[in-house]
């Protein structure tokens, strides 16, 4: 009885050691994955640091020289070349502060490049404008607008008439606001939404209304000269509302590109093949059912290797990873039967772990398990081992790099 308790209290206390070993792992993982690699930026060599590769496979902090006149940089990880549409892949902006007159930048790249690879990389310089030259500009869009418009409203004896119905008008209209400021960029980062349906409104009236109501508005007024005035009365309300809404948008604080630096197929580190480290608790089945279940339970360790590079474009099998490893306690089984498992005396384990937060992972597998009376002999393991199902949680972290390509 005494021999039990000792035993008993054994096994707790080396539990609570074991549990607070994991804890700590856990703080260790989180101070680990929360880092930046820095990069610099070389403005006049147009390379980052001295030509070395850019890191993979991490989160990057880029920081880069600006002269006092530039208030917004903008970055660009471009896709591969050959697409019709070439999309940046990731983009971000560093914005001066008011007031500030630093002529340091600092941008981070939350995207993990591929190791091995080659990247299209395109950094913007944009400067403030003058509110003279943004009316100029504000001009500039307005002309462009009212001459496409001249070109698909057609004017008829009796009526006005679209070559495109109102919808697609409008957005040729959106399109030529968003070509007219590829060039801009506004402090608050706010997006053109395009036209209201105010104005989809005002082109379905022109559409489908007739001059000769003009005699009835413009009395006096001979029946052309009423025409043309009622048409004039209809493209001058179209007009007013277009240079309306644009006026609002252009409000807004803008800058203008006065430079960029485009990098052709700049490398990345060569790809490393990683093994890593995992500790958590889990809990196994091991017989019976709801009314007589008995549960086995115990920290674990072992090794985790991920099923893909950690900048996979597949986010599932980007947090993928096969696991196994050992139980650190054999389990308490019915009838207070010791319940451990072959080869290292101890239930082993293998299986899939999934993070569901940074460095947290959810594990699911088969145990195998044997009578702790036996555990260790090969002779017969193939009659003696049985196998059960386990969930656990851990912690995962790179332990060793192995293979370069």
């Amino acid at each position: 009885m005494i021999y039990d308790q000792i035993i008993k209290n054994y096994r707790h206390q080396t539990m609570k050691n074991i549990i607070t070993l994991v804890i700590s792992f856990l703080f260790l993982s989180t101070a680990t994955f929360a880092q930046y690699k820095g990069v610099t930026f070389d403005y006049e060599k147009v390379v980052f640091g001295e030509n070395q590769p850019l890191p993979a496979e991490a989160h990057i902090m880029l920081q880069g020289v600006v002269k006092p006149e530039i208030n917004l940089v903008e970055l660009e990880v471009l896709e591969p070349k050959g697409k019709e549409s070439r999309r940046p892949l990731y983009s971000n902006k560093w914005k001066r502060t008011k007031g500030s007159v630093k002529n340091i930048f600092l941008l981070p790249i939350n995207f993990k490049l591929r190791g091995s690879s080659e990247y299209d990389i395109n950094i913007k310089y944009y400067t403030p404008i003058p509110q003279a030259e943004r009316d100029t500009l504000t001009n500039i869009l307005n002309n462009y607008l009212f001459t496409y418009l001249e070109q698909v409203i057609i004017v008829n004896r009796n009526t006005l008439s679209l070559q495109q119905n109102e919808r697609q008008i409008i957005r040729s209209l959106n399109k030529i606001v968003h070509k007219g400021l590829s060039m801009y960029r506004n402090r608050t980062d706010t997006d053109f939404e395009g036209f209201s349906d105010l104005i989809k409104f005002k082109l379905k009236q022109i559409s489908t209304a007739s001059l000769s109501k003009g005699k009835a508005l413009f009395q006096g007024e001979e029946t052309a000269d009423a025409k043309v005035a009622y048409r004039e009365k209809l493209l001058s309300g179209l007009r007013s509302m277009i240079r309306s809404e644009l006026k609002q948008y252009m409000n807004l604080e803008w800058s203008k590109m006065i430079d960029n630096k485009y990098i052709d197929n700049y490398s990345t580190e060569k790809s490393k093949r990683t093994i890593a480290l995992q500790a958590g608790f889990g809990g196994a089945y091991l017989s019976g059912t709801t009314s007589n279940l008995a549960i086995g339970a115990s920290p674990f360790v072992g090794f985790a290797f991920p099923l893909s590079k950690r900048s996979s474009q597949s986010k599932i099998l980007n947090n993928l990873s096969i696991n196994l490893g050992v139980f650190l306690l054999d389990f308490q089984g019915a009838n207070n039967t010791v319940v451990s498992g072959p080869i290292f005396k101890r239930p082993t384990y293998v299986g899939l772990s999934y993070k569901i937060f940074r460095f947290v992972n959810f594990n699911v597998g088969a145990t195998f398990l044997e009578d702790a009376t036996t555990a260790g002999q090969l002779s017969g393991i193939e009659k003696r081992v049985y196998i059960r199902p386990f969930i656990g949680v851990s912690a995962q972290v790179d332990l060793w790099v192995d293979f370069s390509k």
